[in-house]
């Protein structure tokens, strides 16, 4: 295989494994898979559970819900911007997200929203 292709073979998947949530040790080359909840833990500081806040959280920490590809993580953004979501079905609004999608991240995500934390 020409020196080319196999640079441009590893780079694709070096940011495969990135995307994926892999991470290299610094000691060794072995990777360490790292939990969703664990990678955003710097992020998390401050919240009340360790769950996705569907009200809060970045288009990567939306897609690391079941189902939940760029597409609809970016309508659950816009959606949320017209109004928070106050109860797990509210997420019906968005479109793409039925009964069945919802009850795949319903114990996956929280409804946190910024003003119940400043109304305690």
């Amino acid at each position: 295989m020409p020196t080319k292709q196999r640079v441009v073979l590893l780079i694709l998947i070096a940011l495969s494994l990135l995307q994926q949530g892999v991470r290299w040790k610094q000691s060794s080359f072995e990777p360490q898979v790292v939990q969703a909840a664990e990678a955003a833990a710097p992020a998390q500081e401050g919240r009340h559970c360790p769950l996705v806040h569907v009200n809060t959280a970045g288009l990567a920490e939306l897609q690391t819900l079941p189902g939940i590809g760029p597409v609809l993580a970016e309508r659950i953004i816009i959606e949320r911007k017209e109004a928070p979501f106050r109860e797990k079905r509210d997420l019906l609004r968005v479109s793409g997200i039925g009964e069945k999608r919802l009850a795949q991240i319903a114990d996956l995500i929280c409804l946190y929203v910024e003003e119940d934390a400043q109304a305690q």
